[in-house]
């Protein structure tokens, strides 16, 4: 799908306070792009990564995760992105100890996006094991996030 993340749509996310400005870290629109094309030193990101806590540069815990599954960041949808800056914020900030690999492992599992169609984009998540529902922290997730995959873009 075609980027529809123009100047104006980051400038807002800018104004937002969840994106830095264009001058801080260097991002670019990627609007009218049909396909991925980031320069060797970019990453594909998506707007609504930045609603749901992600940051620049990327934590280590997330690039250990993304490492760890053999995934690209795009590959992740909002939601995943979510379930992670919860997890690293609760205990890095809430109980002061660092975010630990199996803990995370204990409570979520990697799941391939279903469908039947090859995809890149979103095509895993991070899902709450069943039996650690009631063990973990409540986190309601944005059933709706429809086009999301259509509003990306290039940060380095």
């Amino acid at each position: 799908m075609g980027s529809i993340s123009n100047e104006a749509v980051l400038n807002q996310l800018v104004e937002d306070s969840v994106l830095p400005n264009r001058v801080t870290v260097g991002w670019r629109s990627a609007h009218g792009e049909s396909f991925l094309t980031p320069h060797n030193d970019e990453l594909v990101v998506f707007e609504d990564y930045f609603y749901r806590g992600f940051g620049v540069p990327i934590h280590p815990f997330l690039h250990g995760l993304i490492d760890y599954y053999e995934i690209s960041l795009c590959n992740l949808g909002p939601n995943s992105i979510l379930h992670v800056c919860v997890f690293i914020h609760f205990y890095e900030a809430y109980l002061g100890i660092l975010s630990h690999f199996d803990l995370f492992c204990h409570f979520f599992y990697l799941k391939a996006q279903g469908g039947s169609r090859s995809r890149i984009i979103g095509s895993a998540y991070l899902q709450l094991r069943d039996r650690m529902v009631d063990q973990y922290i409540a986190t309601p997730l944005n059933t709706n996030v429809k086009y999301w995959a259509q509003r990306w873009f290039y940060m380095p």
